[in-house]
């Protein structure tokens, strides 16, 4: 049994980045949908990623009717310690009855819930205009 003991450091080290794995699979998931959500125009779910609900000035009902045509990211840092994920997206959408299409960057920062084990997106929906 003790012939073995030397290989407890590599076990706890494996185990160790399976959970470094997990997290990273939940941020990546949880990005992906939120991204799938604002793609596909539904304003209730993108608002369900946030940690505080859409305030009265961000009415979900005056996104309705635009069409968002991309949403690429364009650079993304994350701080380890305090479990903050900072993102630059461009968004580019058509606006309700108009074929010209328009792009906007949006900053998200998304920050990990440890109650509720998962990332909240701790910034408002993209402001269409």
């Amino acid at each position: 049994m003790l012939k073995n003991f030397h290989l407890l450091p590599l076990a706890v080290a494996l185990l160790a980045g399976c959970s470094h794995d997990i997290g990273l699979m939940r941020q990546d998931e949880t990005l992906t949908g939120y991204e799938s959500a604002i793609r596909w125009g539904l304003w209730e779910k993108a608002a369900g990623y946030q940690a505080r609900r859409p305030r009265p000035e961000q009415r979900l009902d005056r996104l309705k009717g635009f069409k968002v045509t991309g949403y690429q990211v364009r650079y993304r840092r994350s701080e380890e310690p305090s479990a903050l994920l900072f993102q630059t997206v461009e968004i580019r959408y058509l606006r309700p009855d108009e074929l010209t299409e328009r792009s906007m960057v949006e900053e998200e920062m998304w920050r990990y819930d440890n109650d509720k084990e998962r990332w909240m997106l701790e910034t408002d929906l993209p402001e269409l205009k």
